[in-house]
């Protein structure tokens, strides 16, 4: 891994589903939809959508965990809710946090509302330092700024304007890639 460069593993930005700023959460799901359909016949590729302004720059991103937290808005009751992901909660809690704001407890109907009226810019992720990789970065350097942040994907840069997407899948496959031929040659297997 350390002789390939994260260029030769990203999706090009060109490649990657987007969706405008001001997009509501129903056509971020729509726009998901699409991709699934048109990665049929492979692994789902893409688990989020790079969100774009005007200028077509790159701004956030939506998961699909991003559009959960729109088709349920009582979320927002807990505030900024990201410290939860990073704290072990015990199941009692957990569930105490669902019945006291009432998540997940109304009307597929009345959830599909909260998608329509909901917009991209209010859902999105802004990328942290942490989440970005120079194409020129070894996969090692990728490796671990995904490890260590706990990433699913990394922005791929090329001086200042972001050109890919890495995703932690892609530096899997390469890493077990290696492991695989490494195990063989030291196991006599050919390739």
């Amino acid at each position: 891994m350390k002789n390939k460069q994260v260029k030769d593993l990203m999706v090009s930005i060109s490649d990657y589903a987007t969706i405008h700023e001001n997009a509501s959460m129903s056509e971020a799901i729509k726009a998901i939809q699409s991709e699934k359909r048109r990665y049929k016949e492979g692994p789902y590729r893409h688990q989020s959508l790079i969100v774009v302004d005007e200028n077509h720059h790159v701004v956030g991103r939506v998961s699909q965990v991003d559009i959960m937290r729109a088709i349920e808005p009582n979320y927002s009751k807990l505030g900024d809710a990201r410290w939860i992901g990073r704290t072990a909660l015990s199941k009692e809690v957990l569930i105490k946090l669902r019945e006291s704001f009432n998540l997940w407890e109304r009307s597929l109907q009345d959830m599909r509302h909260s998608v329509d009226n909901a917009n991209v810019r209010d859902y999105m992720q802004k990328p942290t330092e942490g989440e970005f990789v120079s194409e020129k970065d070894t996969c090692n350097v990728a490796a671990h700024r995904i490890v260590m942040g706990r990433h699913h994907s990394l922005l791929v840069t090329r001086g200042k304007v972001i050109v890919g997407v890495l995703r932690s899948t892609d530096i899997f496959n390469c890493l077990y890639d290696d492991l695989i031929q490494d195990i063989n040659v030291l196991d006599g297997e050919s390739s």
